[in-house]
This record gives C-alpha cells, sequence and structure tokens, in this order.
C-alpha cells in the first residue's frame, strides 16, 4: 500500500507515532528526557496526521486555539506568548501550531514523507477552518518549511528577531504559514 497521509484518533496509531517522535526527537537531541515525545497532554487537545505505509512512518500535531476557545499553544509552554505579535490579530482568528512533527528516518530522503505530511497538516487546518499556523524550528528546517510552503502554495515568514525558549538546547525560529484556506480552496475542494 503506498505511503498515506491522515488525521487519526486511533490509540494503536498514535501509540505508534509516540514512539516515532521520541525516537526522531532523542536521536537528534539526546540531551531530552528519556519519556520526550511519548504522549502529552497537548495531545488530546491537538489534532493528529499521521504518515501511514505498513506502520506509522510520520507523524504530526496540530494545536488550535479559537478566539472564544483560546488555547496556549506548545510553544507558549515556558513563557512566551505569541499575542507578542499584533499584526495577526490572534484575539479575532482562529490560529494553530504544528508540532511534534517526526519523520522515520528510513522516510526522510527526498523529503517525500516530510513534505507530504506537511501538505496533509495544512490541508487538515484549512478543512478546521484555520487560515494561520506556526511553528518553531532550528536553520535546516526552516528552509524545508520554506520549500514546503511553495509545495502548498501557501505564504509563509519568519521572525528570527523573536527567541522561543524550548528544551532543544538549539536556536529555533518562529515561523508562520498563512493563507492556508485560500490556497486549499484554489487548489483543492474542502468539502471532502
Amino acid at each position: 500500500m503506498p505511503l498515506q497521509f491522515f488525521l487519526t484518533k486511533d490509540p494503536a496509531l498514535l501509540a505508534q507515532y509516540c514512539e516515532l517522535r521520541n525516537r526522531v526527537y532523542r536521536r537528534h537531541y539526546p540531551h531530552l528526557a528519556e519519556d520526550f515525545g511519548h504522549e502529552e497532554a497537548t495531545d488530546h487537545l491537538s489534532a493528529i496526521v499521521v504518515g501511514w505505509e505498513d506502520r506509522v512512518v510520520a507523524g504530526g500535531r496540530i494545536t488550535t486555539s479559537w478566539p472564544e476557545k483560546p488555547q496556549l499553544m506548545p510553544m507558549e509552554e515556558a513563557g512566551f506568548r505569541l499575542a507578542a505579535l499584533p499584526a495577526f490579530r490572534l484575539d479575532r482568528e482562529p490560529y494553530a501550531e504544528f508540532s511534534r512533527v517526526a519523520v522515520d528516518p528510513h522516510y526522510a530522503h527526498g523529503r517525500r514523507a516530510g513534505s507530504g505530511l506537511i501538505q496533509e497538516m495544512a490541508y487538515a487546518a484549512a478543512r478546521m477552518g484555520v487560515d494561520l499556523v506556526f511553528s518553531i524550528c532550528p536553520a535546516p528546517q526552516v528552509r524545508w518549511n520554506a520549500m514546503n510552503s511553495r509545495i502548498c502554495r501557501v505564504r509563509f515568514r519568519t521572525f528570527p528577531e523573536i527567541t522561543v525558549a524550548t528544551p532543544f538546547q538549539i536556536p529555533m525560529t518562529l515561523c508562520a504559514y498563512t493563507g492556508l484556506i485560500e490556497a486549499y480552496r484554489r487548489f483543492l475542494p474542502l468539502s471532502a
């Protein structure tokens, strides 16, 4: 069966996703706690997208905040606040964060799994009515996110001047994808 990407609430698939992100994050950031990436409270407040090819080979989390039901984003856990970006009107529009994105190293070559995952996450966010998504990532992933934004046909912006505290012990850049709803109305029907 070819690689497929989809939202899931299936406990077995979620367990595979958590195990994968633990392996991937601990491989890249060995100083993290041994249980980093295992199931977190934020997982239950988020939508999870997985990449499946006989097993979970990629996954990511979409955490959403709505004006009528504000939700802190994972990147805000250490005190940083996205409200510091007044240009986005976060008190009036829904927004989300893509976080805990992980791709099995055997599927990372060629970016097929990573790009497909981000496309499905962007499409899922647009179907939820979210037009703006933030993420934080180290420098190499900023370039990949910029490429992904072109593939998804959405706008991409970075905020290198903003510092976001993380447990990763390396500089992270705040990024934003915008125009998701317009992009997916234009290229894919949202009524699926």
